[in-house]
């Protein structure tokens, strides 16, 4: 489900006078630092596309939707929207990351995923 007015992270970004190139990280290990990139990207995203949503998880009643992926294999080959999850009286992701509808986070998925894939897919080094 693309959206109508689908924008950049970019285009996202510039709207609130930044550039989403700038964007660094420092004081973590360097495997790590695309993964954090990403997710602080998302989080700009997501506010935009959700821009009169505040999600309130002291009210029970309130949904709220965040995508589930499909992993594939550990290279992220075939990482693909899966389903959604509705999290009605507790959480398990992060307020910054739910949308007020299940349509909206499936579009965001699939308008972004790269930006979900650098942050969820992680292959560990193991020595």
């Amino acid at each position: 489900m693309k959206m109508k007015d689908h924008k950049t992270v970019e285009e996202i970004f510039a709207l609130e006078n930044l550039d989403a190139n700038a964007v660094t990280v420092t004081g973590i290990p360097e495997r790590h630092v695309e993964a954090v990139i990403a997710i602080a990207k998302l989080f700009v995203v997501v506010d935009h596309e959700n821009p009169d949503f505040q999600p309130d998880f002291t009210k029970y009643e309130q949904r709220k939707y965040s995508p589930v992926a499909d992993m594939g294999s550990p290279s992220g080959v075939g990482f693909s929207y899966y389903d959604f999850v509705l999290w009605n009286t507790y959480s398990l992701v992060g307020a910054r990351l739910v949308s007020e509808s299940r349509e909206k986070a499936k579009a965001i998925f699939e308008n972004y995923p790269d930006l979900y894939k650098a942050f969820m897919v992680y292959q560990r080094e193991i020595k």
